[in-house]
């Protein structure tokens, strides 16, 4: 890392996640409300700049002398400055308060080094990163400078802990990963409530007992770089507040409107135009179809944040449309859904954009819905590309109608998704959805499952040969026990087959049955089956997985895209089609459809005309007692 303070280092940003990654691939930390500073140290003096690169050293005078007691010659360290208040909580309102900015109750949580002794640290993996800044803060007296712990997987569960102790939310880091500057996939914020910063328009005139102004009216930029109106904030003030916003706007008055939708007839009576320079956080329930926001509420003046930069967060200018109509970039319409960036390259070896994907779920719709209708979502989404992606249960409430919600917990009131339509599924495809996993129930009969699978995963070294007679030995041992199954390539290296089941038996049941199914395979032949997850037990083997057949696991959907290279989709086959020529991944988004055109009967014709359960002799017959 160059010494010259005339370029200042560029800091990583998180990019927006409906929901927390599960696995032990990610570490979580909790997301502090405040300011995002970057601590640089030259000869052991200190400097402390803003996320936009401004210098506020003098304004954070109790930081930076604390950053100088660490005693530090050269290092760039990476941190949130917040006030944190009596219930372990942070308080960006409090942060702006006169009393914050004296001093009083003033904490940089450090969560990463960018340089350390004039060695930079950016390529090293994040773990090493932190365990340095751990080691420099261990022993040392708690105070103003905070280390910032995280946990090792169990995203889900650290997320909703956060939630219920009123925190702002958690951010998601990829374990191992480098430090670069910029918004990539490495780091992911999930917000317990959804809240974001918006650039001010315009300001309302005072009424009643309130003065100085009413509301502000706020906007962000869409994927053309328009400021696109959002509504009106008129909650969240102080008197102190509304004073010192009234003398910032008045200066930046102008007599026209800036934003590209700006409300018309009764919305603009009375309003006086700013010139969009003042940026704003406000927390809200949700975005509306139209693109406003609803119950929105004034969070604090940001400072730190260019007005140019600020847009809508990853998904939700996904899904709005404009009050004045289109904007510079065409609207462009599949199965009656509005999509917007369909230029979006999402495979980029191949150049297949969001159109081409919405296109290609409106061409398989037919044959893909009979199976994923109804049925419980959890999706892979991939709005940049397939190569950042994060998973996602539950919807969000601006999600279009075209997607169903499904109650699944009684005690979580977050629906999940479904869909019943072509529109569905290319709504889907609007927020960047590459895969879609489905449920082994619909939402109608959610503890009666209709299927059950059996994925069948080998490890790298086994040839696809070996696959194939996995399968053709699995169907040949469910025919014994009188149950038909069917296969589908899975777009990755394996085979899935599906046994559609009457929905008699409980989530229990069918996947200790499935369970057993497999182990008959394993006990005969046990150096090349297993049904132990563990790669290092699945050596020389092919696992057979049957794990997707409880409560709330999912198996990837037929027709279903995959992000992977290639653009490769899971296909349902018939038997007499498996052989050597029938890679998993043969087919993909471009060929699929042609592949479909001269297929005089559906592989699958005759899934849904087959009845058939598990019966007690079944049961016994694979060792299941009871």
């Amino acid at each position: 890392m160059a010494r010259s303070t005339s370029a200042p280092p560029r800091a990583q940003l998180a990019r927006l996640a409906a929901e927390a990654p599960a696995g032990a691939g990610w570490l979580h930390e909790i997301k502090y409300d405040g300011y995002r500073i970057l601590a640089v140290v030259r000869d052991g003096r200190v400097r402390l700049l803003s996320r936009n690169g401004k210098d506020w050293t003098a304004r954070l005078g109790p930081i930076a002398d604390a950053v100088a007691a660490l005693e530090l010659e050269e290092a760039v360290l990476d941190g949130e400055v917040a006030v944190q208040l009596p219930d372990g909580s942070t308080s960006f309102q409090a942060l702006q308060n006169a009393r914050a900015a004296a001093g009083a109750d003033l904490r940089y949580f450090l969560f990463d080094v960018l340089e350390a002794d004039g060695r930079d640290l950016r390529a090293r993996p994040l773990e090493e990163r932190k365990a340095w800044l751990e080691a420099l803060l261990k022993g040392r007296k708690a105070g103003v400078v905070a280390y910032s712990e995280h946990v090792v997987g169990n995203g889900p569960a650290f997320f909703a802990q956060a939630c219920r102790h009123g925190l702002e939310g958690i951010i998601s880091k990829r374990r191992g990963s480098p430090y670069r500057a910029g918004r990539g996939g490495h780091w992911l914020k999930v917000k317990c409530s959804r809240r974001q910063e918006f650039v001010v328009g315009g300001f309302t005139e005072a009424a009643g007992a309130r003065s100085h102004f009413g509301a502000l009216l706020v906007g962000a930029h869409d994927a053309s770089n328009n400021l696109r109106y959002a509504g009106k904030v008129g909650t969240g003030f102080t008197a102190a507040v509304l004073r010192k916003l009234h003398d910032r706007l008045q200066v930046l008055e102008r007599p026209a409107p800036p934003f590209s939708n700006p409300p018309r007839g009764a919305g603009a009576r009375g309003v006086h135009w700013v010139e969009p320079a003042m940026v704003v956080e406000v927390a809200f329930t949700e975005m509306t179809g139209d693109g406003s926001l609803r119950h929105p509420s004034f969070k604090g003046l940001r400072e730190d944040k260019p007005a140019a930069d600020v847009v809508f967060e990853d998904g939700q200018e996904d899904e709005v449309t404009t009050e004045s109509g289109p904007s510079k970039a065409a609207p462009t319409r599949v199965a009656g859904v509005r999509l917007t960036s369909p230029d979006r390259v999402l495979y980029k070896a191949q150049g297949i954009t969001k159109l081409d994907l919405a296109r290609y779920y409106e061409a398989v719709a037919e044959w893909m819905l009979p199976h994923v209708r109804n049925r419980p979502l959890t999706l892979v989404r991939c709005p940049t590309g397939y190569q950042e992606c994060f998973y996602q249960k539950h919807i969000e409430a601006s999600s279009p109608e075209s997607i169903v919600r499904v109650e699944v917990n009684p005690d979580d009131p977050r629906p999940y998704g479904a869909v019943d339509s072509a529109a569905g599924l290319v709504a889907l495809a609007q927020i960047g959805a590459l895969e879609l996993h489905t449920w082994g129930a619909r939402r109608d009969r959610l503890e009666r499952p209709d299927r059950f699978t059996l994925d069948l995963d080998p490890d790298p070294s086994v040839p696809w040969k070996r696959v194939l007679e996995a399968a053709f030995q699995l169907r040949d041992l469910l025919d014994e026990l009188g149950l038909r199954s069917f296969p589908k390539t899975t777009g990755g290296k394996g085979l899935h087959l599906v046994v559609p089941i009457e929905r008699r038996s409980g989530w229990d049941e069918v996947k200790e049955f499935s369970r057993r199914v497999g182990a008959v395979l394993e006990e005969a032949r046990p150096r090349r089956y297993t049904l132990n997850i563990s790669k290092a037990k699945r050596q020389g083997r092919v696992l057979i997985d049957y794990l997707r057949n409880g409560r709330g696991a999912t198996a990837v959907e037929v027709y279903s895209t995959r992000a992977r290279a290639g653009a490769p989709v899971a296909v349902p086959v018939r038997w007499d089609e498996l052989g050597p020529k029938l890679k998993p991944d043969r087919y993909n988004i471009k060929n699929l459809p042609r592949r479909l055109a001269s297929l005089r009967e559906d592989p699958w014709a005759e899934y849904f005309d087959v009845r058939q359960s598990i019966t007690a002799a079944m049961r016994r017959a694979v060792g299941m007692t009871g």
